[in-house]
């Protein structure tokens, strides 16, 4: 029995084909149906129940499944372990954040790391959050730059910063004089937000009832798109601390008396090879950046 066996046994068990299970494994058919029979001999038992439509899962195949992927884990993780050790990969790191944040922090969180480490190799990925939990959990990115909570109990993270949000107006908003705002008191303005899947809309939206503001049906992909709506006056947004502009003069950034804010954090999985240095990395990083 080997490693091939157990992950072609897993591709078999996922997707009740065995011909989509071959093509996920990238090896024909009759190789893969041979594989799995060469296996049920050796264990002496029967694995799957085959019909001309329908390959179902045994009793006992079922019992085996979930230590077949714990030993596969158990291979990845030393096979991590070993490439974050070798001299190829010790000084290659990739690191995530999310749209509303990476333009803003990574410029000089980049620069503060390469202080430090200047032999290392950083590998950027922005993406949206769901996207990037997903990398981590599945070893593809070392560590994310996210918003907390984040509720996954494989991941841990370290406290970076708290990032205040302001109201973004146009400077000839009849709100544009004020130096700070109740959110109540703004119920009614047109609110600009990102589109779905940006953890920053999310964030809005707990904090502006829906009910009192009027989202506007306009979607934006990044902040400055928000920023330029707002400049025009089709609406208003809430903005992080990181991303205000303060030569713009067209654009009124305004304290919100409720003082809410995003925390931001450094992410990184439990079992990662390199949690020391990524706990040290955290501390390099742990002040909010100027906007």
């Amino acid at each position: 029995m080997t490693l091939r066996d157990l992950s072609y046994l897993l591709a078999v068990a996922e997707f009740r084909n065995f011909s989509q299970a071959a093509e996920h494994c990238a090896i024909s058919q009759p190789t893969l149906s041979t594989q799995i029979k060469k296996l049920e001999d050796y264990l002496g038992v029967e694995l799957f129940l085959r019909d001309k439509n329908n390959v179902a899962v045994t009793d006992t195949c079922r019992q085996i499944l979930p230590i077949a992927r714990r030993i596969l884990d158990d291979v990845g993780s030393i096979r991590q372990i070993a490439a974050h050790t070798s001299a190829r990969h010790r000084n290659q790191l990739s690191l995530g954040a999310f749209p509303s944040l990476a333009s803003y922090v990574l410029p000089e969180y980049v620069f503060r790391l390469k202080q430090h480490y200047p032999e290392l190799k950083l590998q950027l990925v922005e993406e949206k959050t769901h996207t990037l939990i997903a990398l981590l959990i599945d070893k593809k990115l070392d560590a994310a730059l996210l918003a907390l909570p984040v509720e996954h109990e494989a991941l841990e993270y370290r406290l970076l910063f708290e990032d205040p949000f302001t109201l973004a107006v146009a400077a000839d908003h009849s709100l544009a004089a004020l130096d700070e705002v109740d959110l109540n008191l703004a119920a009614g303005e047109n609110l600009l937000l990102l589109d779905e899947g940006h953890c920053l809309r999310d964030q809005a939206l707990k904090l502006c009832d829906p009910a009192r503001f009027v989202e506007h049906d306009f979607r934006a992909s990044s902040l400055e798109t928000l920023r330029f709506m707002v400049k025009n006056g089709v609406g208003v947004t809430l903005m992080p601390s990181v991303a205000i502009q303060p030569e713009d003069k067209d654009i009124r950034y305004i304290d919100i008396r409720q003082r809410p804010s995003r925390s931001i954090a450094l992410v990184w999985l439990k079992a990662h090879p390199r949690g020391a240095t990524l706990e040290t990395m955290a501390k390099l990083l742990a002040y909010k950046p100027l906007p």
